[in-house]
């Protein structure tokens, strides 16, 4: 039987917690993964209309950092943004953080976050403002990473930037440099706001040192990250932003590793597959395979849930989601019908069932009837912690008595 993330943590997590201290954050993600898709989320029967096929459908659990429910969210997410990304070419920028920084993110996630963003937006925003590199307003999107293909922690993030941008009379200005922005003045303005950012947090309280650390072991700190170069990179523009929030959506939903990557549980040690990084020969494809005492492999993986409702993929500029952001005009400078009647539904695809978005993927077979191909249809739903009906009735009998849902398989 194949490994999964499910199955680890079904064995190993209620051992794992009795010896370490974890956040309820940690325990909601643990206990999600562990009865996602079982009788304790409850569930529902797809039957073909005609009856020539059941099966149970047990209830997804929606979280996050879940491998096994991240697909249709990931979708949907790159089905509006395909809407609203602007019809012009993008850079991909990653902003990366020093590793000694790494404690004060384990202690302060959220506030560290939101730093993090504050931070590479107003660099990006501010430079590109200036006419020696633009002279307008750009469309930032944003997603936050924490990990690593070890699951160790890194804390970076990706930003797509419009290599262009609105200037104050409605006109869309190209940028002055091929390259959108020097590498090195984005870093250095980067670096320096982060740390004041860092700094008056910490004074007003916001955050709070990790354990061990003086407030003047943390200004020591800070000072020698002054004089070493952040990881800043600054990729050639694409000829548009999907193909770059296509790779980002591959971090939206599902957590730092996937169950394809799992290849062993024995012996209380996990054995799964990361691509080598460039420092150790890697070329970005050549993969080597790693093993994991158990508890450390959980404790790396609960390092990365992010804290509840935190936003981890955020617009700003002509990406932001209020109404100041200007998307219709620098739409419709650059050759976008704007539907002014739609309202605030124009980056929203019109809404489909799941055997529409299984379709589009090529996943028909997964929606429709083995024998007649027909589409399956969702009924008699069944609470949590309880399982499937016993002898349940034929689909059309099912109609007759209401018993069918909506058609959509959670």
């Amino acid at each position: 039987m194949a490994v999964t993330l499910q199955s680890i943590f079904q064995r190993h997590f209620d051992a794992f917690a009795e010896r370490h201290r974890l956040s309820r954050d940690m325990f909601r993600a643990a206990w999600a993964v562990r009865h996602c898709r079982t009788r304790e989320l409850g569930g529902h029967v797809n039957s073909c209309p005609d009856g020539h096929f059941h099966q149970i459908a047990y209830n997804s659990c929606r979280h996050r950092s879940c491998p096994q429910c991240g697909w249709l969210p990931k979708e949907q997410w790159l089905a509006g943004w395909r809407t609203r990304l602007l019809p012009c070419p993008h850079h991909h920028i990653i902003f990366t953080v020093p590793h000694s920084l790494n404690d004060l993110w384990r202690f302060n996630k959220a506030a560290f976050a939101d730093t993090l963003f504050a931070a590479a937006s107003q660099t990006l925003s501010e430079l590109l403002g200036d006419v020696k590199f633009l002279g307008g307003r750009v469309g930032i999107l944003a997603a936050l990473h924490t990990w690593n293909q070890e699951l160790k922690s890194h804390v970076h993030l990706h930003t797509i930037v419009t290599a262009g941008g609105l200037d104050g009379d409605g006109q869309w200005r190209k940028p002055v440099k091929k390259c959108l922005l020097p590498r090195k003045v984005l870093m250095i303005k980067f670096r320096g706001k982060f740390k004041a950012m860092l700094r008056e947090k910490l004074r007003q309280g916001r955050m709070k040192l990790p354990p061990g650390m003086t407030g003047d072991a943390f200004e020591r700190l800070l000072r020698e990250l002054t004089a070493v170069p952040w990881n800043v990179k600054v990729f050639d523009a694409y000829r548009n932003g999907v193909s770059v929030a296509t790779y980002l959506a591959r971090y939206i939903k599902g957590g730092p590793i996937g169950n394809s990557r799992l290849l062993s549980l024995k012996n209380g040690r996990v054995v799964f597959r990361y691509r080598l990084p460039h420092r150790r020969g890697g070329d970005g494809k050549r993969q080597a395979k790693m093993d994991l005492p158990v508890d450390t492999f959980i404790g790396r993986w609960l390092q990365h849930v992010p804290p509840r409702r935190f936003q981890t993929v955020r617009g700003y500029g002509l990406y932001c989601g209020n109404q100041h952001s200007r998307w219709e005009c620098a739409a419709e400078t650059l050759g976008v019908r704007v539907d002014v009647n739609a309202g605030d539904d124009l980056s929203v695809e019109e809404i489909r069932d799941w055997q529409d978005w299984c379709e589009a993927a090529g996943m028909s077979d997964v929606c429709r009837c083995p024998k007649c191909n027909k589409r399956l249809v969702s009924h008699h739903e069944f609470a949590s912690g309880r399982g499937p009906p016993v002898g349940a009735l034929p689909y059309r009998q099912s109609v007759k008595q209401g018993n069918v849902a909506g058609g959509m398989i959670a």
